[in-house]
């Protein structure tokens, strides 16, 4: 087993350096938004605040999330990666440490996909844009949801569920998530919305644990939407408070969650009655360290070496060391009434 952890952690060093409708006025475009390339040659300093309204989009498009791809592969990390801090380098250092993960057998994208087919995890997408082939001014922000109608399962049988996610369902946002301000930027000839840079919340998992709801800094999107869906990927940096206090205790859950499943005699270590090429045996034996006690801390993970070396901060956004991360993400269209 050391050598296999040793092996994964040399091949990931050496890899990683390749690397719907609504309105709205927006009464506060004309202070808030940044001045377009040429109104500082037609216009005056001074000009009439409609000016600036007329030229902000006015339509609202919305979406619910029905996948978040994460990567199982480095050419996988570099593909949903974008360049966050401007050096032409796609950045995606923990789809890496996604990618190192899944080649040591360890599962991030199955409770992902699950999170998101039961409504456990539910992202709700708002793009603003007067039309979505082309528009020189376009925004876009992610909500957290709720209470799904239809619900996602029809009943505590149903293993498929996903019935949220047909193109009709209606959601609520969730009470007290936070609320980013909306990511800024265009639609193309092509029909890319690109924009950012801002913040984005969204939800993640690791090792089999509940998604965690991370805010991502200097995130930036690439997407193609159209009236009833898009398909793209985002990105941006987690905080390295994000890191310790958000998804190194997930990761702490789904060891324990893990553990529980494949381990029967808790109170006998070291071997803890764990079946033989099981997670919950190898979780054990990469993180239980002192004392051997059939059970992983959140101190023991954020002390492992191996961790500390694959959640090293890799971009700096905001003026504060991240762990980028690049996803792969589709959504369907989906109704809720965002706030004003």
């Amino acid at each position: 087993m050391r050598n296999a952890i040793c092996l994964a952690f040399v091949m990931f060093a050496a890899c990683g350096d390749d690397g719907g409708g609504g309105t709205s006025t927006h009464k506060d475009a004309a202070v808030d938004s940044p001045r377009p390339i040429d109104a500082a040659v037609d216009a005056p300093l001074d000009a009439p605040k409609v000016y600036m309204d007329a030229m902000w989009p006015m339509a609202h498009h919305h979406y619910v999330l029905d996948r978040v791809l994460l990567p199982n592969t480095n050419t996988q990390a570099r593909a949903y990666g974008l360049d966050l801090n401007g050096d032409m380098t796609v950045d995606n250092q923990l789809g890496m440490v996604f990618s190192t993960l899944a080649g040591m057998g360890f599962d991030n994208q199955t409770p992902m996909t699950q999170a998101i087919d039961k409504g456990t995890a539910i992202m709700l997408a708002d793009i603003n844009a007067d039309a979505l082939s082309t528009a020189p001014f376009a925004a876009f922000t992610i909500y957290q949801g709720a209470n799904p109608m239809p619900p996602a399962c029809s009943s505590p049988s149903d293993i498929v569920c996903r019935k949220h996610l047909t193109g009709s369902g209606s959601f609520s946002l969730k009470a007290n998530a936070p609320v980013d301000p909306a990511l800024q930027g265009s639609i193309s000839g092509t029909g890319t919305l690109v924009a950012g840079p801002g913040h984005l919340t969204i939800q993640v998992s690791m090792l089999g644990s509940v998604p965690a709801t991370v805010t991502l800094i200097g995130a930036r999107v690439e997407l193609m939407p159209t009236a009833t869906s898009f398909m793209g990927k985002l990105g941006g940096g987690v905080s390295m408070s994000d890191i310790n206090t958000k998804v190194l205790p997930a990761m702490r859950d789904g060891v324990a969650i893990a553990v529980a499943r494949d381990c029967t005699m808790l109170m006998s270590p070291p071997a803890c009655g764990c079946a033989a090429d099981t997670t919950g045996k190898t979780m054990l034996g990469l993180f239980d360290t002192t004392p051997k006690d059939c059970m992983v801390t959140l101190a023991e993970i954020q002390n492992n070496s191996l961790i500390q070396a694959l959640f090293a901060p890799d971009v700096t956004l905001e003026n504060q060391m991240a762990l980028s991360l690049g996803v792969s993400v589709g959504a369907v269209k989906g109704m809720f009434t965002a706030p004003m």
